[in-house]
């Protein structure tokens, strides 16, 4: 796995934090043991990321990817850490949305659609659907925990 050259930026990324920090309604979280919590998923990967943010809402999506990629540092969309390949660990921003940005907002039975927020897990989004005669694949074996945010990042097939 190749990652991304980062060394001797420890300035940039208290940059990244300090205005994250005062733009996000969200948490920011850059210290050690929080980096750590979010280093490995389901697979044999272990990669410690730069940083975590807890979006509270879309806004605070945008603008960690506006604050990010203005000093060049990366971000990776993450659910719940269900990937058994190791697509959730990087050296980046985590963006993890399962915490406050995980609602069905609403199903429509006649278009046969579902708005949804990212950090929804699949089981919820199955168990709303069920209600209008409905259901929604893919069948994995982590309905219970996988997010659609990251069902989607990582092409989740089942």
């Amino acid at each position: 796995m190749q990652l991304p050259v980062l060394d001797g930026q420890e300035d940039t990324f208290g940059q990244v934090r300090d205005q994250l920090s005062s733009a996000l309604d969200g948490e920011v979280r850059f210290g050690r043991h929080d980096r750590l919590l979010y280093a490995t998923d389901a697979s044999v990967y272990q990669v410690t990321p730069i940083g975590v943010v807890i979006p509270a809402h879309a806004e605070d999506i945008r603008r960690t990817v506006d604050i990010c990629r203005s000093h060049g540092v990366p971000v990776l969309p993450r659910g719940a850490g269900t990937s058994l390949s190791g697509q959730t660990v990087n050296r980046a921003v985590v963006i993890d949305c399962s915490a406050c940005m995980n609602k069905l907002l609403s199903v429509d039975p006649e278009s046969r659609t579902a708005r949804v927020q990212p950090g929804l897990v699949l089981d919820a989004l199955r168990q709303g659907a069920r209600h209008h005669g409905l259901t929604f694949g893919p069948e994995v074996s982590t309905s219970t925990h996988a997010t659609l945010g990251g069902m989607i990042a990582n092409c989740s097939a089942g």
